[in-house]
């Protein structure tokens, strides 16, 4: 501490306490790292360097608030000071006190310490003698010499822009064509996955429509037998079950888009009030991807100079969710009612046109390869073989209208 402890303000002790508290906490946890090494758990011993590294994010930040963080000369100077006080004073006196008290692991610890830190004061004392030989020099340069204006920088071609890209090893060399044929496959792909929840929603509603419409019109058929009777109870579930699916797609959707609104207002709050702990999670965020401390460093200090950029690295790799807003509950609605109200016709329609078994049987096998090609449709939306999926679906399918039928069958039956 350099300044007249006696002059301090609370706030002032307050800072020095974190500061030794944040650089106890360093060594520390660094230390329970290589414990934990030792013990043959890794895993923990990455826990402890990552939250070390975060102690001292905490810590320098309070060094610079406390302003003791200046100039590389006074810093150098500062330190040879300090180390010259260690060696000579500090230390020589703790050994002696601890060979009094007959503590000779701590005397032998304190004459370890004793000896780094007479080479420390010597490394600090020589980099302070080149650093003021190196500015001396710059000095007289700059007196002797009129500074001129830099050059312009010319307009790179598009010729000059590919030596420019970066390259891969064993990739070969990154040209412009390339490298716009990628950036537009990279707005493609955010299109495509930002539109498949949409066309889950159209295949679900879609299957849901038909496995329900064939189980209800088949027993109507065979308990009733009347076409005008299975077409008002079809419609009429039809319809019924159009606004219950799109209603809970949009209660559903809303909920979802309501909550990662909340998340991400959570976060930009933190990054307002705490952006020193959302800088320690950048680079734990980064160390956890593989890079080195270092890597991870200069990745968060980047990112770290645009707040938006910044912002939204913490809500893609933190919470986990897209920056950008693809949701709409009205569209997740509207997909899910009309894929459900059409996909309900399949089975009815039959029924406009036949009667008796024939009616039944159209409409089930209509029904049922409706259901066929929306599995393997299901099957490629989710990376899995078509046909299984198709197969999949047909058996639920055909469970439906086996239940669908045998209830119409027993039902008159049980009530008569």
């Amino acid at each position: 501490m350099t300044s007249d402890a006696a002059g301090l303000t609370r706030t002032d002790k307050n800072l020095w306490n974190a500061i030794l508290g944040e650089a106890m906490a360093y060594l520390k946890y660094n230390a329970y790292a290589h414990r934990a090494l030792e013990e043959g758990y890794p895993e923990v011993a990455q826990i402890f360097q990552e939250v070390a590294g975060a102690e001292t994010i905490h810590g320098m930040n309070h060094l610079r608030v406390a302003g003791e963080i200046g100039s590389t000369a006074a810093n150098l100077l500062q330190v040879t000071t300090s180390e010259t006080k260690e060696f000579s004073t500090m230390y020589p006196r703790m050994i002696q006190d601890a060979l009094a008290e007959k503590r000779q692991d701590a005397a032998e610890s304190f004459a370890l310490a004793l000896e780094r830190e007479r080479h420390h004061q010597e490394v600090f004392a020589r980099a302070l003698e080149l650093l003021q030989q190196k500015q001396e020099r710059l000095s007289e340069a700059l007196s002797a010499t009129a500074l001129e204006a830099p050059a312009a920088t010319p307009i790179p071609t598009v010729s000059a822009f590919s030596a420019t890209l970066p390259t891969g090893e064993g990739i070969g060399e990154l040209d412009l064509q390339t490298y716009t044929e990628a950036a537009m496959e990279v707005d493609r792909e955010r299109f495509r996955v930002a539109n498949l929840g949409r066309l889950r929603e159209v295949v679900f509603g879609a299957q849901d429509g038909i496995l329900s419409t064939v189980a209800l019109v088949t027993s109507i058929a065979v308990a009733v037998g009347s076409n005008s009777t299975v077409l008002v109870a079809g419609l009429a579930a039809a319809l019924a079950g159009m606004i219950s699916m799109a209603t809970g797609a949009y209660l559903g959707s809303r909920a979802q888009q309501d909550v990662r609104k909340s998340e991400i207002t959570r976060e930009a709050l933190e990054l307002e009030e705490s952006p020193q702990e959302e800088y320690a999670e950048l680079v734990v965020i980064f160390q956890r991807e593989g890079k080195t401390y270092e890597e991870s460093r200069l990745l968060a200090d980047e990112i770290s100079q645009d707040k938006e950029l910044w912002l939204n690295t913490l809500i893609e790799k933190e919470l986990g969710i897209s920056p950008e807003d693809t949701g709409s509950p009205i569209k997740d609605a509207l997909a899910m009612g009309a894929s459900f109200i059409v996909a309900t016709l399949i089975p009815i329609i039959p029924y406009l046109f036949l009667t008796g078994s024939f009616a039944i049987g159209v409409s089930v096998l209509g029904g049922l390869t409706a259901l066929f090609v929306l599995g393997m449709a299901k099957g490629r939306l989710v990376q899995r073989s078509p046909i299984l999926q198709g197969l999949e679906i047909l058996g639920i399918g055909v469970a439906s209208a086996g239940i669908g039928y045998m209830l119409g069958d027993w039902i008159p039956r049980l009530v008569t």
